[in-house]
């Protein structure tokens, strides 16, 4: 299983990367397209109503965290791209799929003293 990583769907030095969303590289070809830097971006998104700064923008870019639906919503209005635009193309579901199902569960937010299973 990989995620996308950089330009690619694939694995790292030998490691596999695990992603926490795949729309992270595509947010930041569209922002970096239109000249954006991150704050700007967060301060574009925050004068349509989502509070957000720039380090959960970059955080978001690099697949470091989980993205709403809403959320995107918000990214595909401000960027001027459909939420299907903020997809990887052609991306390998049977890669994907597998590390966002629930056949064993992971805990986003776990419980004092438990890790985290990523």
């Amino acid at each position: 299983m990989g995620v996308r990583v950089g330009s690619g769907w694939g694995y790292g030095q030998g490691r596999m990367k695990r992603g926490l969303n795949v729309v992270g590289p595509q947010v930041r070809r569209f922002r970096v397209r239109k000249g954006w830097t991150q704050p700007v971006l967060a301060q574009k998104l925050q004068r349509q109503g989502w509070s957000i700064g720039k380090g959960s923008i970059g955080k978001l870019e690099a697949q470091l965290r989980r993205v709403p639906d809403c959320e995107l919503m918000f990214l595909a209005r401000v960027l001027g791209v459909s939420v299907s635009d903020l997809f990887p193309k052609g991306a390998p579901l049977k890669q994907v799929g597998p590390q966002f199902q629930a056949g064993r569960r992971l805990a986003v937010f776990p419980t004092r003293g438990k890790r985290c299973a990523f």
